[in-house]
Order: C-alpha cells, then structure tokens, then sequence
C-alpha cells in the first residue's frame, strides 16, 4: 500500500509522504504551494502570486522565476503522486495556476470538515460525540499558521494567517462550551485560564470562564474574573463589558440557580 499524501497549512507549510517530510524547496517556493492550496480547487492569478511573494517593489525576472517555481513544483508532486488518492497537479489556466489535489490531504480542510460534523451532531443533541470531533478537529494543529515562509509576510500572507486563527479561537470555544455542557468543568476552567490571558479581550472566553467558576461552586472566583476582565476593557480600550459579560455577571450576583443547568449558549 503507497504511503497518502498530505499538506499542512495549520504550523509551518509542510508536505508529507506517510510520515515522511518532503522537501518543497526554498521559503518562496513553500509559500507558492501554500497559496495553492489555500486557493484549492481555484485558479490562482500569476500576477498576484508575484505580489504575494515580493510585495510592490517587484524584481526584474519575476514572472519567470514564479514559473520556475511551479516547474520545480511540479517534478516534486510527480515524484510521489503514487501516493495521492486523486489527481496531484499544478495545471496552468490562463494568466495563472489551479492545484489538483483530493481536499482530504489539507489539513485545514479537515479541520473545517472537523468542526462542520461537530456543529451538526451538537446540534443534534450529541455533545459527548461533538467534544470528541472538536478535539480531532483541534489537534491538527501544529503551531502558528503559514510559518516556514522565511522574510515572507506580506498582506496576503497576514490576512491568511489572521482568518486561520480566527477559525482556530472560534473553534476552541465551541470545544470549551461543549466541555462545560458535559460536566468537564474543572478542565475546562483551567483551558480557560490558559486561553484569556492568551485572548485577554475575547470576552466570551471570559464568560465561559465564569460559568465554569461557578458550576465549581468557585462564585468569588468567578466574580474576580469579571473584575478582571472589567479592569482591562476599561483601562485598556476604554469600554465596559459587553451584554453576555454583563449578563453571566448579574446572574452569579443572585445565584440563578439555572445558571446550573442551563446551556452555556443560553448565558
């Protein structure tokens, strides 16, 4: 049995045989094949391939060079297309390329796909099988996104990087929300900890933290976050908390005793 291909876009730009890295080549070749896919399915025009790479101050010999690129590309992909469960190809469209690949050999697509299939089972009233999805989804993960690119970070390669952690904080706060919905409150009150000071303005992060203080029968804690979370709003951006903070705060104050049993969604 040929060992599958597969593309990591979540932590530095990776390709892999089985479990066997495969070189793609310089900084700028690597950042090339992670806008193809990124692009996946789509065609990828060549002059914005040159803008991504260089910026606005493009060299002479650019356009050859991206050509080169793909051709080196392209040998790469041929050598170990046995692998691939699909076709696994740069075709040339127009002024610009399209990558051939089967979407299940990027990770982000699984990760979407991940995430999609939780929602749905959640939904369904599945939150044990939706945690567990979450967690698969989440462990694709390998780090900060887009990375290995060497001097290259230009604007395509930032907004690209800041949509995929956008994804990675949404998602982790569905898996934190679903912990707490299956009675995994003393985990995911220490996640939390962990994940507001990384996010110290995400402010739903901040109410499930509180949640997850209080069904701990951890009330003081809980309202000091909020003191907490309060303090930095105002001092740092010169805001009040918004209305869930607000909310989950006034809820604790009385000691609602729904706040036990009801859906963290519901706060």
């Amino acid at each position: 049995m040929t060992d599958p291909i597969r593309f990591g876009l979540l932590g530095p730009v990776e390709m892999w045989c089985g479990q066997r890295e495969i070189s793609v080549g310089s900084p700028q070749q690597r950042a090339l094949l992670a806008m193809l896919l990124l692009r996946h399915g789509e065609r990828l025009g060549l002059g914005e391939i040159v803008r991504a790479l260089w910026g606005e101050e493009i060299p002479r010999g650019a356009y050859a060079t991206v050509r080169t690129y793909v051709s080196r590309l392209r040998r790469i992909l041929a050598g170990v297309a046995d692998g691939a469960s699909g076709p696994l190809d740069i075709r040339t469209e127009a002024d610009g390329y399209r990558m051939l690949v089967e979407p299940t050999a990027i990770d982000l697509h699984n990760f979407r796909a991940g995430v999609a299939s939780a929602q749905r089972v959640w939904g369904l009233g599945q939150p044990h099988h939706a945690a567990r999805q979450l967690a698969g989804a989440l462990s694709l993960w390998r780090g900060t996104p887009l990375t290995g690119l060497g001097h290259i970070n230009g604007p395509f390669f930032s907004h690209q990087r800041t949509w995929l952690e956008q994804l990675l904080i949404e998602a982790t706060e569905e898996r934190l929300t679903v912990d707490i919905e299956i009675g995994n409150y003393a985990d995911a009150a220490a996640d939390l900890k962990a994940a507001v000071v990384e996010h110290p303005y995400r402010e739903r992060l901040w109410e499930l933290l509180m949640l997850a203080l209080y069904r701990l029968s951890r009330q003081a804690e809980a309202l000091a976050a909020y003191r907490e979370v309060s303090g930095r709003l105002a001092s740092d951006l010169g805001v009040r908390p918004g209305p869930g903070l607000q909310r989950i705060h006034a809820r604790i104050l009385a000691t609602d005793p729904e706040l036990i049993t009801g859906l963290p969604s519901a706060v």
